[in-house]
């Protein structure tokens, strides 16, 4: 008796491997997607973690552009800390014209400001970034000249110099650096003002009330990206709910296809001494075994999946923001759904063999 149990427990027919196949892709999606999602969340953490761990910004107002932070009152400001000015500019390049973001750094120490970069007084110094965004469009070499428009001044033959030797991880490389006494000259009060103050020490909080200055938030975007992706994560649990309902639904449809294709077999298994509880065991296991076998091959794919999107991501141009680690948690929720999902579904058909086994007539003629 327990070889025909296990045979007819553990047989796979055309039905029941298509079902397994697709428990397999709807675990492929679950597990994909929850990895993907771990990983953002993983990257955007290690962002955070870096900015936060870095140097304070201050300005003056709501915004970094809008500020304006009167130069005079920096010699007050104890320690060590960077005067950045920053505008927004036309840039005549390579035959291109593109809008740019134009800064100029002055180090203070002890209240006195140096400007060492660029050296010359017209040097226009374009950042990695930028010289490559240039270049893909003019498909050329960046020239050593170029013109630039800014507070509605239009300054041509301007020297072009390589990138700044160092940057701070705050400031992004798609920048262009000039002399803070360039901007002076070309607009004495906007040019002369400061619009932030980065330091690596914390200002006085009295000081930065005097000074009328706020700290600018550097994690506040990358906080509100990852509460968005703490959302997404949180949504995807009842992503996992619908896959169960649907695992469910495909278990379902195939134990009780089997159940009523196979009466003669059940009547055979009654007539050999099984019970209606064996016989009801026999599908309830093979239910478990098929959602068993695709949640694992799913899992399986789902990783294969994150890896390869995280993989061909930077070829299409897209940013690697995704920190792949063992997708233990989709896993393991994955096969608690699966399984749940197949229990439950198979108790129904299960059910129905057992009263078939009790009816008389059970064979169809």
């Amino acid at each position: 008796m327990p070889r025909p149990v296990l045979r007819l427990a553990t047989r796979l027919t055309r039905r029941t491997r298509t079902t397994a196949w697709a428990i397999a892709f709807a675990c492929m999606v679950l597990v994909g997607t929850l990895s993907l999602a771990d990983g953002f969340a993983n990257g955007v953490g290690s962002v955070a973690d870096r900015i936060g761990s870095g140097p304070a910004v201050y300005i003056r107002g709501p915004e970094l552009l809008a500020s304006e932070i009167d130069v005079d009152r920096l010699s007050v400001i104890p320690g060590d800390f960077l005067a950045l000015r920053a505008h927004t500019g036309e840039l005549e390049i390579n035959n291109e014209s593109l809008p740019i973001v134009v800064v100029a750094l002055v180090n203070y120490l002890a209240g006195n400001g140096t400007n060492s970069f660029p050296v010359g007084a017209r040097d226009l110094s374009l950042d990695a970034g930028l010289r490559e965004r240039i270049q893909e469009m003019s498909e050329r070499p960046v020239e050593t000249v170029a013109n630039l428009s800014l507070f509605g001044i239009r300054l041509t033959g301007l020297p072009v110099v390589p990138p700044p030797p160092s940057r701070s991880l705050l400031f992004p490389d798609t920048w262009a650096h000039v002399r803070a006494d360039l901007l002076v000259g070309m607009d004495l009060v906007h040019g002369g003002s400061v619009q932030a103050i980065v330091t690596n020490a914390t200002l006085d909080p009295s000081m930065v009330s005097r000074l009328g200055l706020t700290r600018l938030d550097a994690v506040g975007a990358v906080g509100f990206v990852r509460a968005g992706v703490a959302q997404i994560q949180a949504t995807l649990q009842l992503l996992a709910l619908v896959i169960g309902l649907v695992i469910a639904l495909l278990v379902y449809a195939a134990m009780s296809l089997e159940v009523h294709a196979r009466a003669r077999e059940i009547a055979t298994l009654r007539s050999l001494g099984a019970t209606p509880g064996k016989v009801a065991a026999v599908y309830e296991a093979q239910a478990v075994l098929i959602s068993l076998a695709g949640a694992v091959l799913g899992a399986a794919l789902g990783i294969v999946v994150a890896h390869a999107v995280v993989s061909f991501a930077p070829l299409f141009g897209f940013p690697n923001l995704v920190i792949l680690t063992p997708p233990l948690g989709a896993v393991g929720l994955t096969l608690i759904v699966t399984l749940a999902a197949a229990v439950l579904a198979g108790l129904v058909p299960s059910r129905r063999a057992a009263v078939l086994v009790r009816s008389k007539g059970a064979v169809p003629s």
